[in-house]
C-alpha cells in the first residue's frame, strides 16, 4: 500500500470517527472529557488507576483528575483503595455509571446499525465485518515489532 493510499485510509477513518462523535448523544451535565474518561473506566471491568486512563486516552494528568472529580460528584464512579498497594486508588463504575455507559453504547450502536442497513448491501456488510477484523489486528500491533516508537 503506497503513501497516498495510507493517507486516504486515514482520512476515511477520521471522517467515520467524526461522524460517530457527531451522533453521540450528549450527556447533560458532563464534559466531553468526562464522557471519554467514563468510557475508559468502563472498558476495565475490574477497575483502573488514573495513570491507565492518562495513558489510554493520551490526556494530561490534570485533565483526567478534573474529569474524575466531575464523574465522582455526579455519582458515576467511585474510588477504592487498592488491596495490594494502599498508595493506589482503583476507579470503578457505580450503578449509575454502568447505566449511563449502557445507554450511550445502545444509542451509538443503534445509529451504526441503522446506517449499515440503510447504505450497505449484504456483500458490503460482510466486507465491512472483515475490515473490522483487520483493523482490530492492526490496533494490536506492538510498536516494538515494527521498529517504530509508539505514541
Amino acid at each position: 500500500m503506497d503513501e497516498i493510499d495510507v493517507r486516504l485510509l486515514q482520512a476515511q477513518l477520521k471522517a467515520f470517527q467524526r461522524r460517530q462523535r457527531a451522533e453521540r448523544v450528549p450527556v447533560a451535565g458532563l464534559s466531553s472529557s468526562a464522557v471519554r474518561v467514563l468510557g475508559a473506566v468502563a472498558r476495565r471491568a475490574d477497575g483502573c488507576q488514573p495513570g491507565h486512563i492518562v495513558e489510554e486516552l493520551q490526556m494530561t494528568t490534570s485533565n483526567v483528575a478534573a474529569a474524575l472529580r466531575e464523574l465522582e460528584s455526579g455519582g458515576f464512579i467511585h474510588r477504592r483503595k487498592d488491596g495490594a498497594d494502599a498508595r493506589r486508588v482503583n476507579i470503578l463504575l457505580t450503578d449509575a455509571g454502568r447505566k449511563l455507559v449502557a445507554e450511550s453504547r445502545a444509542a451509538r450502536d443503534s445509529w451504526l446499525s441503522d446506517a449499515i442497513a440503510a447504505l450497505l448491501d449484504e456483500d458490503e456488510q460482510a466486507t465491512l465485518l472483515t475490515a473490522g477484523v483487520l483493523l482490530e489486528r492492526l490496533s494490536q500491533l506492538d510498536a516494538a515489532s515494527t521498529g517504530r516508537r509508539g505514541r
